[in-house]
């Protein structure tokens, strides 16, 4: 599948400066990242709403939330939040959560997911294991591609007739249909 956007990165204002630095070493490793003070023309240009909407569900193949004490309060990344987990239920490896407040103040819905504990990395480390997830995620989504194109061509069954005409599914010679 093919997306607007490799990364899409949620943040409260407080942690600009880190989301900043983590988008800085993305790009520089050629990612095309949803950073939004490098978007805030476009998202300006639309409704906000629909866009972020747009952004984290459909057009961002790998969402990362960068939880801090007031992220869980402010309306665009409950939003955020909100539509990143529930685009990523089915296959959480498109979520990635970097916690940077006690375990015990996540919510619920949070707390039963792995999260990196942000205290503890480097936005160059954080940028890294992000490189490796998406790297991972679109082998993966090439090598699924690959396998779907081999299936198909298993599929198609042709029959070698007399003379060695060959004919697939469906074909016709004059009255004569296989």
């Amino acid at each position: 599948m093919a997306y607007y956007v490799d990364i899409a990165i949620s943040y409260k204002s407080e942690m600009e400066k880190t989301a900043k630095r983590i988008n800085d070493y993305l790009v520089k490793d050629g990612w095309n990242v949803f950073y939004a003070p490098a978007s805030q023309q476009e998202v300006l240009s639309e409704n906000i709403h629909q866009k972020l909407y747009s952004v984290y569900k459909n057009e961002s193949c790998l969402k990362v939330l960068l939880i801090s004490a007031s992220y869980l309060e402010g309306e665009w990344t409950s939003l955020e939040k909100r539509i990143s987990l529930e685009s990523t239920k089915e296959d959480r490896k498109r979520l990635l959560i970097v916690n940077y407040i006690e375990r015990d103040l996540l919510p619920e819905e949070l707390r039963t997911l792995v999260c990196l504990d942000g205290r503890k990395m480097r936005e160059d480390e954080i940028a890294c294991l992000i490189t490796e997830r998406l790297n991972m995620i679109y082998n993966k989504d090439k090598e699924e591609g690959r396998q779907k194109e081999q299936k198909r061509e298993k599929e198609q069954t042709c029959t070698i007739i007399n003379h060695g005409i060959i004919a697939g599914d469906n074909a016709h010679f004059g009255k004569i249909e296989f």
